[in-house]
């Protein structure tokens, strides 16, 4: 089991992840709204993995993501995306995410199985 932190302004989209995580995955989940309150989180707590949208209001998941790598390095993060505002091209995105130290990248809409895949590959935790 792994402690993992989702980042989610959609709180559809965030209930539907963690239930994923504990329920499926068997993980110790936490959840945060937006980026800065995610850090706080991070500053808190030993976390094992942290999935991300880009698109938030406030701090945004790349900022969190740029944030949590300078805090702790080795923490791997998954980072979701659908489109953002605008919605750049999804090659943008990842892109950008991938130059920011992203571990992986999952295009909304997933599948609990893609996203668990992930969780597994990336904390050594089978699901």
């Amino acid at each position: 089991m792994a402690k993992i932190l989702v980042v989610e302004d959609a709180d559809a989209v965030r209930r539907a992840i963690v239930a994923v995580l504990a329920t499926l995955g068997g993980h110790d989940v936490l959840s945060a709204a937006d980026g800065g309150s995610a850090l706080e989180i991070l500053d808190q707590q030993e976390i094992d993995l942290a999935i991300t949208d880009i698109w938030m209001p406030g701090e945004d998941g790349i900022a969190f993501l740029r944030k949590a790598k300078a805090k702790r390095p080795d923490l791997p993060v998954i980072v979701v995306t659908g489109g953002g505002p605008a919605f750049p091209p999804i090659e943008l995105s990842l892109s950008v995410v991938e130059a920011h130290g992203a571990d992986a990248v999952l295009i909304k809409p997933f599948e609990d199985a893609d996203l668990l895949a992930a969780v597994a590959r990336l904390t050594r935790h089978p699901s």
